[in-house]
């Protein structure tokens, strides 16, 4: 894994009706001038930062693997990790 700990755009998607992983998935990230579009969610768990409630996502693109971090009071995402070349089905 590279630590990356960077902000990110993120376009995701929230529905009303789905399973508890699938109720937020983020769809696409701009990240470096570059557009990766996700195509699985790996894990997705809550935790705590301090007070702060966060939301960890494990990512793919179908070859590199991502973990992305959603501060739900702040409102941001953070790129914590790449791992490239690896694709877990």
């Amino acid at each position: 894994m590279n630590k990356i700990n960077q902000r990110v755009s993120i376009v995701a998607s929230y529905k009303a009706k789905s399973d508890t992983l699938g109720v937020c998935f983020p769809h696409k990230m701009l990240w470096n001038n570059k557009e990766i579009k996700f195509l699985e969610l790996g894990l997705r768990h809550p935790t705590h930062k301090g007070e702060r409630m966060i939301h960890v996502f494990d990512m793919s693109d179908g070859s590199n693997d991502y973990r992305l971090e959603f501060d739900a009071e702040r409102l941001t995402w953070t790129l914590l990790e790449v791992m490239e070349g690896h694709y877990a089905p």
